[in-house]
């Protein structure tokens, strides 16, 4: 049985829009028609966000192997091209294909693709162990019904998916072991906001997200000569290890788990339905060392102090990747997303290394400094225990080019407050439902963060707009913040007025809730008349 990845379609996709009368392309893809039809095509959408995110690394990952590019000219090469090189033939000059498509047999016995032929001895269980929402064992879900003795059967196009999604994702706890050790560390990806800017069409998602690539240099950072995909590497021990990345397409291919497919034919149709997960390789180091599709910061501790004329600077706690949190969205990071640290101040936050080089290329004038990309950040939260997966996220970021660079010192401070004015009147909405419930025991409830939060994510792409643009003419970016202002004041306002009107109020209730309310509107008045305050030094 064989199914070649560089062959076989396997990759979903979505296609930009067709001329009438043209034949509808295959909803999936090999690898070899992923790149050199990039430009045709416009994302990779996995069945889930997780998916998603993992398919794009392993890319990315096979991009720097074949691509490089070793430095800025190469990059831009491959930026103005049509498409990109055919990396499955030789290229002038070359003897041999940069791809190699044995690396990437899915049931090949000796080299199969991400897995480990010595733990094929190991009792198998049921394939639903590849997909997280298929429950199995102690891996039970609140909607899902699987058992582990019912039968999965994944095409091999699924089982691959899968595979390399189990690989960047897969829940730690107990594994099935391949001698004793059964515990296993969650995979890398579970534990960051995994962000990929993203323009028009895959081809440029795909650039942009490709740094310079040279090992013997060390680029990217922390990328040495060893540094090589896990389908270049010899297949792993079957015993777990734990080791440091040797650089960045090893991290993008972090082999987290030991794994066998056991592909089975009927009828001519092969298929997936059994498979060996054992515990892999657990990463060791800090992830703000090596993880460059990441956003990281120092939460604050303690303010500086100002005593008998001595200034002490602020107290920052241990670095933690950006994650995104249910209701919530992930714009309020704006500032560690898109920004670079001042070099005056200490550093508290960092961007994820990508918008360095997209920062980079707007400076050499490759990229439009007016172009808007989109951030697309994708996240897994887990139980308490880091065992089961509860739900998978994704949201969207405006990312305008102009804040990516570094001479606007007053983007830093604008969009700070900005985000601080979301997060005061948000607590305010809190203390309002709080104060009320206290006064009669009344459980807690979700309503008002789902009226206000998720609402405030598209007024905020607008407000980063307006500011970039108002940045790169050199115009105030008054009309900017009092747009956001009064988005929060209208979205919360609306919000507390349906908590104090939404429900049947007599009584007591009824007078407690006016009050709680009126309360509110006067604490949404001075939020906003101090933000006006704060951001007048950097908009006038």
């Amino acid at each position: 049985m064989r199914f070649n990845l560089t062959a076989q379609p396997w990759l979903p996709v979505v296609w930009l829009e067709t001329a009438d009368g043209d034949e509808p392309p295959p909803p999936e893809v090999d690898l070899v028609t992923l790149l050199t039809r990039a430009h045709r095509i416009r994302r990779i959408l996995g069945q889930t966000p997780p998916m998603t995110a993992a398919l794009h690394r392993l890319v990315l990952a096979l991009m720097h192997r074949v691509y490089g590019p070793p430095n800025a000219k190469e990059w831009a090469r491959l930026w103005a091209a049509e498409s990109l090189p055919d990396p499955s033939v030789p290229w002038p000059g070359e003897s041999t294909p940069r791809l190699r498509a044995d690396h990437f047999e899915l049931f090949d016995d000796e080299r199969p693709f991400l897995q480990c032929p010595a733990v094929a001895g190991v009792a198998s269980s049921s394939a639903a162990k590849l997909v997280p929402h298929r429950a199995t064992g102690n891996n039970t879900t609140l909607f899902d019904h699987t058992t582990a003795s019912t039968e999965v059967r994944l095409s091999p196009a699924e089982a691959a998916r899968w595979l390399v999604t189990l690989q960047a994702y897969d829940p730690g706890g107990m594994k099935t072991p391949y001698d004793k050790d059964k515990s296993s560390q969650a995979a890398p990806a579970n534990g960051m906001g995994m962000v990929l800017v993203e323009g028009s069409t895959l081809k440029e998602t795909l650039l942009l997200n490709l740094m310079p690539y040279l090992p013997t240099e060390e680029r990217p950072r922390r990328t040495g000569p060893a540094d090589r995909p896990v389908w270049e590497a010899p297949p792993p021990r079957p015993e777990p290890e734990q080791r440091h990345p040797r650089g960045w397409t090893d991290l993008l291919t972090w082999p987290s788990r030991r794994v066998w497919l056991v592909p089975r034919q009927v009828d001519g149709q092969t298929y997936v339905d059994r498979v060996v997960i054992t515990p892999g390789t657990r990463l060791s180091g800090e992830p703000q060392d090596n993880e460059w599709m990441a956003a990281h910061r120092r939460p604050k501790i303690r303010d500086g102090r100002t005593t008998r004329g001595k200034t002490t600077k602020p107290t920052y706690g241990p670095w933690y990747p950006v994650r995104l949190q249910e209701h919530r969205g992930v714009w309020r990071f704006s500032q560690e997303l898109l920004l670079a640290p001042s070099g005056s101040e200490e550093r508290h936050w960092q961007r994820p290394m990508t918008l360095d080089h997209v920062a980079q290329l707007v400076l050499d004038e490759v990229i439009p400094r007016d172009a808007v990309y989109t951030l697309r950040v994708f996240g897994q939260q887990l139980d308490s225990k880091g065992s089961v997966v509860q739900q998978a996220l994704e949201e969207t970021v405006a990312a305008p080019v102009t804040l990516l660079r570094a001479d606007h010192p007053v983007a830093g401070p604008v969009i700070g407050h900005s985000v601080e004015l979301a997060n005061l009147v948000g607590s305010a909405l809190n203390q309002m439902d709080r104060e009320h419930r206290a006064q009669f025991r009344a459980p807690a409830s979700a309503g008002l963060a789902l009226a206000y939060w998720p609402l405030l994510a598209r007024p905020f792409d607008v407000f980063l707009e307006a500011l970039a643009r108002a940045l790169d003419a050199g115009t105030s970016p008054r009309p900017a913040t009092d747009g956001w202002r009064q988005a929060v004041h209208r979205i919360a306002g609306a919000a507390a007025l349906r908590w104090a009107e939404g429900s049947p109020r007599q009584g007591r209730n009824l007078e407690a809730a006016g009050l709680c309310h009126g309360r509110f509107r006067d604490q949404l008045s001075y939020h906003g008349a101090a933000y006006h305050g704060y951001v007048a030094r950097y908009v006038e």
